[in-house]
């Protein structure tokens, strides 16, 4: 929550026929309630961001498939 609130500027720039940006979660993360919560402080971030829980298989820009654990960084 604070990441993406620290970063809002980002998102209220982004065009909104851009695709949204990904953001993977762990199973602790309770989407629902980070949701809720980010639409408070930013009523229109839905339409530019979705979520992904882990356990997914993730595609890197090279066409490698993996799994993200959590542990360091994915990025598209």
């Amino acid at each position: 929550m604070e990441m993406l609130t620290q970063h809002l500027d980002y998102f209220r720039a982004k065009p909104a026929h851009l695709p949204k940006n990904t953001i993977l979660l762990d199973n602790g993360y309770h989407p629902e309630q980070l949701q809720s919560a980010l639409e408070q402080v930013y009523p229109q971030i839905m339409s530019k961001i979705q979520y992904r829980t882990f356990p997914e298989t993730v595609e890197s820009g090279s066409g490698q498939k993996g799994v993200c654990s959590g542990q360091g960084s994915v990025g598209d």
